[in-house]
């Protein structure tokens, strides 16, 4: 009996040592997003645990381009709601300085299908005539880019026309029964947004006086937009200056100053730069001079400004896709 236990117990303990081994010797991956992310026990939350908020997230990874007016007269605030959703999208689904495995054409279609949210192709409508329509994604993808960066691929998009900026801000053109469909990236920002902004739900962003928030609601804002930093989930903020006077950024970091706290955002009138959302932790009001004066002409800069979280629902296409791809990536 004592020669069994003895077997059973050297057995045990084997079997413990290899899964310390088989824990110790996880692959580890580190990309434009994520620093020794361990291939054990992956999971949604291991990833964002792993990234690095201020390399990830850098000014670098920034779309580098500038609100404008919609060409189609859309709402001016889908402009900077569309650049911000395209923004994050870039931020997690986007790897630099990687081998590309795609063609740079078939790298550009589906990089301007992720911006867009959906693909475009022919349907015939009858009498020979075509019409473009839509079809969801049926999932997101991570695409890698062997540029080191947006900015660098901006500011060299004259030496190297086949970076990814050049390639999706000039776009390509589609024939279809001889007529001619562009697809480009100011275009497919402005065919999301004309979709997403003329919803019941956005009522809220046009309704209600031109002050801040109460304490109650602006605490409760900090307090999920807290947690969501804290764990490396960037969110869509939507700030509001007065009623006709609106503005969508991404929060991507904080950081506490005294009785305040500083947000970091990804801010499409300027976006070079950083600029950042003050909350007030005494008065429980949000204030931001900085983005103010680039929306508002007129008027306090310092004055308290409305702050929504919105587009949660994103987040889970998102993650999915960042999970899939990394499983990926763990068994090469």
């Amino acid at each position: 009996m004592d020669k069994f236990i003895k077997i059973w117990m050297v057995a045990a303990l084997s079997a413990v040592c290899f899964q310390t081994a088989h824990g110790a010797d996880a692959k580890l991956i580190n990309d434009s997003l994520v620093k020794d992310l361990s291939c054990r026990n992956l999971s949604v939350d291991s990833i964002y645990s792993a990234v690095y908020p201020r390399t990830a997230f850098h000014t670098y990874y920034h779309l580098p381009v500038q609100n404008w007016y919609f060409k189609s007269g859309g709402p001016a605030l889908g402009v900077c709601w569309g650049l911000a959703s395209a923004q994050r999208k870039m931020f997690y689904l986007a790897r630099f300085d990687e081998k590309e495995e795609l063609s740079k054409d078939e790298l550009m279609r589906r990089t301007l299908n992720m911006v867009r949210g959906h693909d475009l192709s022919p349907q015939q409508v009858g009498e020979g005539n075509v019409r473009m329509v839509k079809s969801p994604l049926n999932r997101y993808e991570v695409l890698k880019y062997a540029d080191d960066s947006l900015l660098s691929s901006w500011m060299g998009e004259k030496q190297y026309p086949t970076g990814i900026f050049p390639l999706i801000n000039n776009g390509y053109k589609e024939e279809v029964r001889g007529k001619s469909y562009w697809k480009t990236f100011k275009l497919d920002v402005e065919r999301a947004q004309q979709e997403r902004f003329f919803r019941f739900s956005n009522l809220s962003m046009v309704v209600g006086d031109e002050d801040d928030r109460g304490t109650v609601e602006n605490m409760l804002t900090f307090s999920v937009l807290k947690k969501n930093l804290e764990t490396h989930r960037l969110t869509l903020l939507n700030l509001r200056f007065g009623r006709m006077d609106q503005h969508v950024v991404v929060a991507k970091d904080f950081k506490v100053v005294d009785n305040k706290v500083a947000i970091f955002v990804y801010d499409s009138n300027q976006p070079l730069t950083e600029n950042v959302i003050w909350y007030d932790m005494e008065k429980k009001s949000f204030h931001s001079p900085g983005i103010y004066q680039g929306v508002k002409s007129e008027g306090d800069p310092k004055r308290a400004i409305g702050v929504y979280i919105m587009d949660e629902e994103e987040r889970g296409p998102i993650e999915a896709a960042m999970l899939r791809h990394y499983q990926k990536e763990c068994t090469k």
